[in-house]
């Protein structure tokens, strides 16, 4: 259905009928760029937190709930584009080879907690990594072991499992011995309601075949084979409820 169809619908009281079939057609609207986070979307937000629309405004009401129960939340990260992404992987491939690792190798190490520059979640805007404010770490404070018993996030570990989904947000790589993929991380939430329509998109326009044809230090080392298995075991290793 196009956008005048809608409309015509809208007028005659019929168009709530058709807005799944809709949501489908305009989720498979996004660029490739968009979905590589070269093009990015209207972020919203200060400083750390950019997110789209929908994902600020339910972002914020997750956010005052948990402050209502004694639970501050500080963002750690939230949109990243494509290049920020590019420089990560780019500082660590060359640190990790410097420290003796083949090129393979380095990637393999690089891949348990980072993504691919154009296949992380991130480039959507609906994703956030988050801690909990007000309580200092160490060293890096997106560590498993914050969010532990006795850890200093363990508060906001606990509220979030009892609160996140009431808002959308759902734990992406969630703490399961059958899952592939990236390393649990108790600290990343994903905006449900968006982020399925776009990894729809994204598997779709088979955005993962634009990946290798990218300029970026250390995708030499990067096979085809290698990087269809990384679709099925990192990207598609998430929580069950993150699937289109």
């Amino acid at each position: 259905m196009n956008r005048r169809e809608y409309i015509r619908l809208q007028n005659l009281g019929l168009a709530t009928l058709f807005v799944p079939q809709m949501e489908t057609e305009w989720s498979w609207s996004h660029s490739v760029e968009r979905l590589m986070g070269i093009d990015p979307p209207k972020l919203f937000g200060a400083e750390k937190i950019q997110l789209t629309r929908r994902a600020y405004k339910a972002f914020n009401r997750m956010k005052m709930a948990a402050w209502n129960d004694g639970i501050g939340i500080r963002t750690v990260s939230s949109f990243r584009s494509y290049a920020d992404q590019k420089r990560i992987f780019e500082r660590k491939f060359k640190a990790f080879t410097e420290e003796g690792d083949s090129g393979a190798d380095a990637i393999e190490r690089i891949i348990e907690y980072s993504t691919l520059p154009g296949t992380s979640r991130h480039h959507w805007g609906t994703d956030i990594d988050i801690v909990q404010a007000g309580r200092n770490v160490d060293g890096d404070s997106l560590l498993e072991e914050h969010f532990e018993p006795g850890g200093a996030f363990r508060a906001l570990k606990e509220w979030l499992d009892q609160n996140a989904t009431d808002f959308d947000f759902y734990l992406v790589y969630t703490q399961d011995a059958h899952r592939k993929g990236f390393n649990y991380e108790p600290w990343h939430l994903s905006y449900a309601p968006e982020s399925i329509s776009l990894l729809k998109s994204y598997l779709r326009k088979e955005v993962i075949h634009n990946i290798l044809s990218q300029k970026v230090i250390g995708y030499e080392h990067l096979s085809e084979e290698r990087l269809n298995r990384y679709l099925e075991e990192h990207l598609l290793g998430i929580n069950p409820k993150l699937l289109p």
